[in-house]
Order: structure tokens, then C-alpha cells, then sequence
């Protein structure tokens, strides 16, 4: 399919999907609601509440623990 002034979709369609680290959902990386990278990986978000969430203590959701 052509899609005008060259927005022409090269993709097989396919989704790919990660998980959202603070609430556990299924999140379409092509369209999630934001993405944070910490620790050299890439994190992607259902909402923007996950997002900010996670940014205020993402060890919190990828099992870090803080030394005392």
C-alpha cells in the first residue's frame, strides 16, 4: 500500500513486543506510551504513569536492591 508525502510502511507488520517492567503488560514497542533506557537496556511503557514510575526508582522494578 502507498501512504502519501513518502510515509511508505517497509515493515513485515509484525509487533514486537516487550514487557512493561512496572505493571507486567504486553507493550507493542512501535506504539507504546514512552521508553527509558537504564543500564544499557531499553524499557517501554503502556502509560506514561508506568513511565514515570519506573524513572523514580527503576531498580525497584528490574529487582536491583539498594546498598546501604
Amino acid at each position: 500500500m502507498h501512504e502519501p508525502f513518502g510515509m511508505e510502511d517497509h515493515s513485515d507488520g509484525t509487533a514486537v513486543l516487550s514487557r512493561d517492567p512496572v505493571c507486567g503488560m504486553s507493550v507493542d514497542e512501535g506504539k507504546a506510551a514512552g521508553k527509558t533506557g537504564y543500564a544499557g537496556q531499553m524499557y517501554y511503557f503502556c502509560s506514561k504513569k508506568c513511565q514515570n514510575d519506573f524513572e523514580l526508582s527503576p531498580g525497584q522494578y528490574i529487582g536491583q536492591t539498594e546498598r546501604l
